[in-house]
């Protein structure tokens, strides 16, 4: 491809917002933890190198897994990979909390719904990290309803996007003027579509939130609505650090041209007031 000069090279490959993340995090390398879940069954996972991690049931065999890990404070890591050869095809996050030695796991497969086969489904599991003198802390990150009413504009690179936690249970997406302004500069037909689904209804998905710790949230967000529109949607987790305002997290399902995907992410937030849009009756949930 001819260039003009002056011009920066784009990627060939889409690398969707990853290519906005964080350094990778290999503080975990060489070190196995003891997983006590509360599903009732107890894992082992080591993290054989900067890439690599062996990970399975206590007492079978184990598999080895290419994995990426984050970090979202000192003591609290993002570890993510693909569970190769699963099927469905199938995801493996775990957020490790060594300030209390607690886990949540998040599995997420795609493939199961006969009529959306690329819609994602998400599962939550809770447990503890066993401690070096053999003990275990009997609390649990849980679910929170600490993040309603509160909006972020987070920034992934020069993508800007406001997560509207209006509920529990969904939140609500938006833009800000100035974003907005800027895809009616570089994209009207884009501009065109944003603005005709605004009027028509507000676009929410079903979520969950967890609390960590104080300032520290797991919010995870699976795009059904928009899967029953276009015929893809992804399930996105986010590890968010409100004291340091940024997050990590990954994207899992398809990208847009319909390829497998689940990659790792990171922005920076502000908190954005987005009252009017809080307020407004749900266009898609019964409360």
């Amino acid at each position: 491809m001819r260039m003009n000069k002056g011009e920066i090279p784009k990627p060939y490959q889409y690398e969707g917002m990853s290519q906005y993340r964080p350094p990778l995090c290999f503080e975990l390398v060489g070190k196995t933890f003891e997983l006590v879940m509360d599903s009732g069954f107890d894992y082992e996972l080591t993290f054989t190198g900067k890439r690599t991690l062996s990970y399975g049931e206590i007492g079978k065999e184990k598999r080895e897994f290419t994995y990426d890990c984050l970090k979202a404070d000192d003591d609290t890591y993002f570890v993510n990979f693909e569970v190769d050869g699963a099927v469905p095809r199938a995801g493996q996050t775990f957020i490790l909390d060594m300030e209390q030695s607690l886990v949540t796991a998040c599995y997420v497969t795609v493939g199961q719904n006969p009529k959306f086969p690329k819609m994602c489904e998400s599962h939550f599991t809770f447990g503890a990290i066993r401690k070096e003198d053999g003990t275990l802390n009997h609390l649990r990150h849980g679910y929170t309803d600490d993040m309603v009413g509160r909006a972020i504009n987070w920034q992934y690179g020069t993508l800007s996007v406001v997560h509207v936690y209006a509920s529990e249970r969904y939140y609500r997406l938006t833009t800000t003027p100035a974003a907005l302004e800027r895809v009616k500069r570089e994209d009207p037909e884009v501009y065109k579509i944003i603005s005709e689904n605004n009027k028509q209804r507000i676009y929410e998905e079903p979520c969950n939130m967890i609390k960590v710790k104080d300032g520290m949230y797991i919010f995870e967000a699976n795009e059904v609505m928009g899967n029953r529109e276009r015929g893809s949607g992804n399930d996105l987790l986010f590890l968010m650090n409100l004291g340091r305002m940024h997050d990590v997290g990954r994207s899992f399902g398809h990208n847009s041209e319909g390829n497998p995907e689940n990659y790792t992410y990171g922005a920076f937030g502000e908190y954005y007031d987005a009252w009017d849009l809080i307020e407004k009756k749900s266009t898609e949930f019964i409360r």
